[in-house]
């Protein structure tokens, strides 16, 4: 697992599913907030910024325009990855979506 990553709930719960022991670099509390268990598979929980919030309504408000809003728990956490510098590692195709519509500069790993 690598350094410069950020986990989507997706992930987190086939982890879960799994078995899996391992530890992953980073996850979001809204990851926790969504699924509780996760909590015991990151190094680190990242907290949503100011700034996180207000790209993920930017995202949001362009989405909505074209007729394609997301889950706004998954525009914080894409958000997160992009103020942060960090890949968005999902199971979620919607982030290939949001990434090919309004947020050029995410970085998404889809496994």
């Amino acid at each position: 697992m690598e350094e410069g990553k950020i986990y989507d709930t997706s992930v987190i719960i086939e982890m879960a599913k799994r078995g899996s022991a391992v530890k992953v670099p980073r996850i979001s509390i809204i990851t926790v907030v969504e699924y509780p268990p996760a909590v015991k598979y990151a190094r680190v929980v990242l907290y949503p910024t100011r700034e996180d919030y207000l790209l993920a309504t930017r995202w949001q408000t362009k989405l909505r325009k074209l007729g394609s809003p997301l889950p706004a728990a998954d525009l914080v956490i894409a958000a997160q990855a992009v103020n942060n510098g960090l890949v968005l590692v999902t199971r979620d195709a919607h982030f290939k979506m949001l990434k090919e519509k309004v947020a050029k500069d995410l970085s998404l790993e889809i496994i």
